[in-house]
């Protein structure tokens, strides 16, 4: 047998094709495949000449440098297995080190896997759909996080109008710019919602906000917990609050009053379940939806006295709804602060400053503290000013109105830290989902200051065949890592599956998971080869193999080995096709 690289060789530049020239004629089951450092090529079909003994295949792109084998697999005239062997050379290189210049730009972050499964031969790339949970992602994103402000400011002030309404101003209906503020409030909800949940769809689907547009994929939002789950409620129940929306005098009407009340009450309370991790996560969903329902009366009502009841002069009813806003925003505010702060320990205990999402917190408690002094300023005028008025004359409306919208206006800063707030991990809320993992390996490479360059720990879910979920936690380099990706070597199969490439979307120290649902298809059981390479600061690195073995369901191994060159040993068995 003759082959062009020959066996051994050592190249200037990559070779433009592959040729292997056997004794015999060959028939039609021909295979050739390549790696070159470990890594998969994608090869075309092989072609046997018009004299019928020569296998030839071309090479597309040229190859990287270092070792690489070519193996291949020929049938004879009958289409019956004629042999299989394999040629190595080398692409000539600079003299290896362990560090090498970098070469690719840091990619982008994320706490999702997608996976390359390279299967045979030709190399096929198989990328399956993973939703991701909504509490993982991304939620500062411009279209999501204006979503979740419109969507909450909505909600508010249509419960919190509503609540005044039934409470202190039943007239309210009685006027034209209160049942238009009602409507304009359902109108803002809705289309804050809307874009909520196109944002969100696409955002837990890694799409881009147009394929959100599509309505079939609003229901992959239940597969994305609880978060997930309320924000498709939150959509039902807006649409269903147009009933009293577009009739707010059903709200004082005692035959539907309840209901006009629960519906959108229901809806500010999914507002409560947007974020359910952490620990006590029971009071934490409790405390949320209460501190939902109470910062949509606060917020709510301060916006309907400043825009509707306030809008100008009056009779004795708008003071009356001056002064029930003022008794119902009083136990709205100690709600609002009391469950706050209940959350605010929760989820951040002591680590305020040292986090994001608690230094972001701290923005949101000054600008409550503002908001708060501005509404007990305000509640003392009224109860000075208000207490023996029977009127709400021009001077006095003008006043009180310019102090309520000065506070509404503070309340949608507050809204609008909240959403962003979404979009933070709290230090005491771990979203890494909590898994028992068969398999272990960590890669350490030092640098020449004997520090470590590279830390990069991978886990596998099973140690027998079938799906796989993997975890790849880095803890250096902190930043600038790029190009992160797991090799994993099969061993002899009759699929002809080589290897599979898994790509890791980290930039620096951090944990990426595959859940084991969506996991990588090793389905061979026999030795398998382990090799992380990635592209660091200081330079690719690229590990030593390991190898670790996996087992078939009853915990049997395969009983016949075989050895395959070059240094590659592995354990195999016929596994019947699938």
């Amino acid at each position: 047998m003759e082959s062009s690289p020959a066996d051994g060789d050592v190249l200037n530049q990559s070779p433009s094709e592959i040729s292997i020239i056997f004794a015999d004629e060959l028939g039609d089951a021909n295979t050739i495949t390549l790696e070159c450092e470990t890594d998969l090529v994608t090869l075309p079909r092989p072609d046997v000449g018009d004299d019928g003994v020569t296998l030839s295949v071309e090479i597309a792109e040229p190859l990287q440098r270092g070792t690489c084998v070519a193996r291949w697999r020929v049938s004879n005239t009958d289409g019956e297995p004629d042999g299989s062997g394999s040629i190595t050379f080398v692409i000539q290189s600079d003299t290896a080190t362990t560090l090498e210049p970098a070469t690719s730009d840091p990619g982008a972050a994320s706490t999702t896997v997608e996976d390359t499964t390279d299967n045979g031969s030709t190399s096929v790339t198989a990328s399956e759909d993973q939703v991701i949970p909504l509490e993982q992602v991304d939620s500062g994103a411009g279209p999501l996080w204006l979503g979740t402000l419109l969507s909450d400011f909505g909600l508010a002030l249509l419960f919190g109008g509503l609540v005044i309404i039934a409470a202190a101003w039943p007239e309210g209906v009685e006027y034209l710019v209160g049942v238009r503020f009602f409507r304009a409030s359902w109108v803002v909800a809705l289309v804050g919602t809307l874009l909520y949940v196109v944002a969100a769809s696409a955002a837990v689907n890694d799409e881009s906000l147009g394929a959100g547009l599509n309505p079939a994929t609003w229901l992959d939002l239940w597969d994305a917990g609880w978060p997930g789950r309320a924000l498709l409620v939150r959509l039902l129940l807006t649409i269903v609050s147009v009933w009293v929306a577009m009739r707010p005098d059903r709200v004082i009407d005692p035959a539907t009053q309840t209901v006009a009340l629960v519906i959108p009450a229901l809806a500010v309370a999914t507002i409560g379940l947007s974020r359910t991790g952490g620990d006590l996560a029971a009071l934490g969903i409790a405390m949320g939806v209460i501190h939902a329902l109470a910062m949509a009366v606060w917020v709510g009502g301060v916006v309907l006295v400043a825009r509707v009841v306030l809008a100008g002069p009056g009779e004795e009813d708008l003071v009356h709804a001056v002064r029930g806003f003022g008794r119902l925003s009083n136990i709205a505010i100690g709600a609002t602060i009391i469950t706050g702060i209940v959350q605010m320990i929760r989820l951040d205990g002591g680590d305020l400053f040292s986090a994001s999402h608690g230094r972001v917190l701290l923005l949101k408690v000054v600008v409550v503290a503002a908001m708060l002094f501005i509404a007990v300023s305000a509640r003392q005028f009224v109860s000075s000013r208000l207490a023996r008025v029977n009127e709400m004359s021009v001077p006095m409306a003008h006043r009180l109105r310019r102090a309520f919208g000065v506070e509404a206006l503070f309340g949608v800063v507050v809204l609008g830290l909240s959403a962003w707030l979404l979009a933070l991990d709290p230090p005491n809320v771990d979203n890494t989902p909590d898994i028992d993992y068969a398999i272990e390996h960590r890669v350490v490479i030092e640098a020449e200051s004997g520090d470590a360059a590279f830390d990069v720990t991978v886990k596998l879910t099973d140690d027998t065949i079938g799906l796989a979920g993997m975890e790849v936690s880095v803890d250096e380099p902190e930043t600038g890592l790029s190009n992160l990706r797991v090799i994993l070597t099969a061993p002899e199969n009759n699929d002809n599956v080589r290897s599979i490439t898994q790509p890791v979307p980290l930039t620096g120290r951090g944990v990426a998971v595959r859940l084991e649902e969506n996991g990588l298809p090793l389905n061979y059981a026999g030795v398998w080869n382990m090799v992380v390479r990635a592209a660091t600061p200081g330079g690719n690195v690229r590990s030593e193999p390991w190898a670790f073995e996996l087992t078939f369901e009853d915990g049997s191994v395969p009983t016949t080995a075989i050895t395959i060159p070059p240094a590659n040993t592995v354990v195999v068995t016929t596994v019947p096709d699938e």
